[in-house]
């Protein structure tokens, strides 16, 4: 035994070693880092109003935000990030008392967030009577070791096949306020496919959906529905069943406000690209928000 436990030394060793180069090195903990750190500053400010969604309404960190703003929005986030992240709000901010939370059918494609990790060292604090993860606490605790982590495989694994179809290529990206009307609207139809597929395809996700309003509601928090204003040719790729099926979702759950911006900005030059305002957008969009609910969002 004591032979076997020497020989394994070095083995041992190694495993560490890699994954302190892993969580050092790699833009997967480094986005988790700033994911993170997020989610601390809302909690250590104490907001009084946050934002929930993925990437479309992340954009409202553009603005100079009030500092009882929490922009909890994160590119590539979910429903079940959105969930995660209600019961971390409710648990640990006191002071909510707005929720401006994405009802934006993409929101409902059935994606698996690659983020869903990320949450881990406060999902070991709070109760899911969900679990929607269908995790475990050691499998919350396991996780943290980048080797054990799915999430981080997948990314490393993505990354290498990336690496090599492009080697040697040097890929150009192209800046959107360059591009032609006509060039905008095929790049905003390609992206608005992608991401209006499969939509309402995992019924879960509208348990998950309600559960999220319920939480809120239990806490005497107000709930407001929010779409961010998009390229029209994004949103018209959503099939309008889909849409009409999302919509009555949304007006089953009689939320406080519900604000459709889908198509409120046709302005292209306040978008950064096909589906995410700018800055200039963004300032427009806090503009119909407090126009519309007498909400203030910027100092």
């Amino acid at each position: 035994m004591k032979k076997i436990f020497i020989k394994s030394i070095p083995y041992i060793i190694g495993f560490i070693l890699i994954n302190l180069i892993c969580l050092k090195t790699s833009n997967f903990f480094t986005q988790e880092e700033k994911y993170l750190n997020r989610l601390k500053s809302s909690i250590s400010s104490k907001s009084e109003l946050i934002f929930l969604g993925d990437s479309h309404s992340e954009t409202i960190r553009h603005l100079d935000l009030d500092n009882r703003v929490g922009n909890l929005a994160f590119g590539a986030d979910g429903i079940k990030e959105m969930y995660a992240k209600s019961l971390i709000a409710t648990n640990f901010i006191p002071n909510v008392q707005y929720v401006f939370i994405s009802t934006e059918p993409q929101i409902f494609n059935n994606t698996t967030s690659s983020n869903s990790s990320f949450l881990n060292p406060y999902l070991l604090e709070v109760d899911d009577p969900l679990n929607v993860y269908d995790k475990n606490k050691l499998d919350l605790l396991v996780e943290r070791v980048p080797l054990f982590n799915d999430n981080y495989l997948k990314y490393y694994l993505n990354k290498v096949f990336s690496d090599i179809k492009n080697f040697g290529n040097e890929e150009k990206k192209e800046i959107w306020t360059d591009l032609s009307e006509s060039q905008k609207k095929i790049i905003a139809a390609q992206t608005g496919k992608i991401d209006h597929n499969a939509i309402l395809t995992n019924k879960n996700d509208t348990v998950i959906f309600k559960k999220i309003v319920d939480l809120y509601r239990s806490k005497n928090i107000k709930v407001i529905g929010i779409r961010f204003p998009v390229n029209n040719e994004y949103i018209n790729q959503c099939n309008k069943d889909d849409l009409n099926r999302v919509d009555s979702f949304i007006k089953s759950l009689d939320l406080d406000y519900n604000l459709d911006y889908s198509k409120k900005i046709e302005d292209s030059a306040l978008f950064a690209d096909e589906d995410h305002l700018n800055l200039r957008g963004v300032v427009e969009l806090a503009k119909l928000i407090y126009k519309d609910t007498g909400i203030k969002l910027s100092k």
